[in-house]
């Protein structure tokens, strides 16, 4: 409880701060009705999508949403007719159904479905999805729906049953998620070798409940791997095999196939740091190991990929990593994401750089780093000799990577109306080699949200014509009265910016016309002389409407 207790504040602290920066585009927003605050809602469908026959839905907290952005899990999802809601700031990070978290689902699910035209969204099974101490919702979501629940997925979160402040108790005794396939992933660096045990007990508790885990060797708390992005796609896209009826339901309520884990799937024994299965994996019945100590799945190829993910690094020595600024590694403090960067711009005011390093001893400032290599503080540590470099990666938050140690600002959908600072979280990842393991290390860089000091800047932003089916770009003309560069984001609408040029996106077959397209025009200003204050950002609105023509 105490790992979830701090992974709450993290979840605090972070939420409604990161944002989105790759070039992947919502085709839809909405206002969530009901919602405390300014809140909104996502809504991306695959370009070639007819029918949506399920809906990934994510509450923001951090890891989601690049996840939701993969290029890869998007192609998966494209694959099996899957869209993706994702919702920022977070409108109700529980799911308290009884304070009307329902209601408010419905009615965001209702507006979306009007706005792009899939009239199936009003009833489309659910994929809930969270990240750490956002990670329960998914988990009432189902028990307050569970006709609608495809499956629940605890990205580094808590299990179905763990009852706190982000996981309110609320179930009735009648309530609760059997029959419904539940996912929970955690890394090493997180509690993988010991996170079973609780999962393991609410699974003789709940023998109906199908439950899974994925335990990450080499991988932490704050970031999603490429590896693991792919099992979450492979795990929905098995959860549609198995419980969508093979022909659609028309304009009535998808039923859902009932799992039964004590009918049907495969049994495979839970994760153990340095030592192999103590059973082979098989079917459910003929399973010969400990059944208390493993975990369902839905067949064979499903354990054969969790087993393969499982088995890797066994026996390589730890390493670690860190940040290097100033010419020196930044220093790790006994905080939740260990270290704190400062933000330093060149010149354009937004663009900065960073590098990682390998430590040498094992630092005491943190009890994690003795934690993840077994050492104790203060130990002498080897690092891996190839593998290549380290690498510096976007986690969450308003920024854009450039190249391997370039980085820079990026606004983006998902922020809080009037936010205090922006949070950066950022991820430097080394692969190890032959004789050392994979090592992740977490760091944020905070900075004010808006410059307030120096000259005072506006932009001016022209407004745009609405386009024609079937245009390929057009160029954003906003400029700045300081003679600035003025940038840009997408808020909605099937388009990427390269720049200032804005290009569309293939849109849905089924999408309802006009199509609303919105652009933010924003300049952060300067930081230091000759200072500038950050502008008001401008939007601008236009719509993409199909060609009439009159007859003749």
């Amino acid at each position: 409880m105490r790992l979830f207790r701090t992974y709450l504040l993290l979840f605090i602290l972070l939420n409604g701060s990161c944002i989105t920066i790759l070039a992947q585009e919502w085709q839809w927003s909405v206002p969530v009705t009901g919602a405390k605050g300014p809140v909104r809602a996502f809504l991306w469908i695959p370009a070639h999508c007819k029918q949506v026959r399920g809906v990934v839905l994510a509450q923001h907290n951090m890891e989601e949403i690049s996840i939701l952005l993969n290029p890869s899990f998007r192609k998966t999802m494209g694959e099996i007719g899957f869209a993706e809601v994702w919702v920022a700031p977070s409108f109700n990070h529980p799911f308290n159904f009884k304070e009307g978290a329902g209601e408010v689902f419905n009615a965001m699910m209702d507006s979306l479905a009007a706005v792009s035209g899939y009239d199936e969204l009003r009833r489309a099974p659910i994929v809930g999805m969270g990240h750490s101490a956002a990670a329960s919702w998914p988990y009432y979501f189902a028990t307050w729906n569970p006709s609608r629940t495809l499956a629940s997925v605890s990205v580094s979160g808590q299990w179905p049953y763990v009852r706190g402040q982000a996981a309110p108790d609320i179930w009735t005794a009648e309530q609760h998620i059997n029959y419904i396939p539940a996912l929970e992933t955690m890394g090493e660096y997180e509690a993988a070798a010991t996170w079973s045990a609780e999962g393991l007990k609410e699974r003789q508790e709940h023998p109906l409940m199908p439950l899974s885990m994925l335990a990450v060797p080499g991988e932490g708390h704050f970031a999603s791997s490429q590896a693991k992005t792919d099992f979450l796609a492979f795990y929905i896209k098995k959860a549609a095999h198995y419980r969508l009826p093979k022909t659609a339901a028309g304009k009535g309520a998808q039923p859902l196939i009932p799992i039964d884990p004590t009918r049907m799937g495969w049994l495979a024994d839970k994760w153990r740091p340095d030592a192999p299965p103590a059973a082979p994996a098989a079917p459910v019945g003929k399973y010969t190991g400990n059944a208390a100590e493993a975990f369902w799945y839905f067949d064979e190829e499903t354990v054969r990929a969790v087993e393969k993910y499982g088995a890797l690094y066994k026996g390589l020595k730890p390493q670690l990593i860190g940040f290097v600024q100033d010419g020196k590694l930044a220093p790790q403090k006994n905080s939740h994401l260990q270290i704190d960067l400062k933000f330093l711009p060149e010149a354009d005011g937004i663009t900065f750089h960073l590098e990682g390093g390998f430590y040498d001893t094992v630092g005491g400032a943190t009890p994690r780093l003795a934690n993840w290599t077994g050492l104790p503080a203060g130990s002498r540590i080897g690092h891996a000799a190839g593998g290549g470099p380290i690498t510096i990666d976007w986690v969450a938050g308003p920024f854009k990577k450039i190249n391997a140690h370039t980085f820079a600002l990026q606004l983006g959908p998902g922020l809080e109306a009037n936010p205090k600072n922006y949070v950066l979280t950022f991820i430097a990842r080394h692969p190890g080699d032959a004789q050392y393991k994979p090592i992740v290390q977490q760091a944020q860089m905070t900075l004010p949200a808006r410059l307030t000091e120096g000259k005072e800047q506006h932009i001016s932003f022209p407004a745009i014509a609405n386009q024609q089916v079937g245009a390929k770009s057009l160029v954003l003309k906003a400029v700045s009265d300081a003679g600035v560069p003025v940038y840009y984001y997408v808020l909605e609408g099937p388009a990427i910016l390269n720049g200032n040029t804005l290009s569309f996106t293939r849109i849905p077959p089924k999408a309802k016309y006009p199509v609303k397209v919105t652009v933010v025009a924003w300049q952060y200003g300067l930081g230091r002389e000759p200072r500038l204050q950050s502008a008001e950002a401008v939007v601008r609105s236009f719509y993409i409407v199909k060609v009439s023509y009159p007859f003749f």
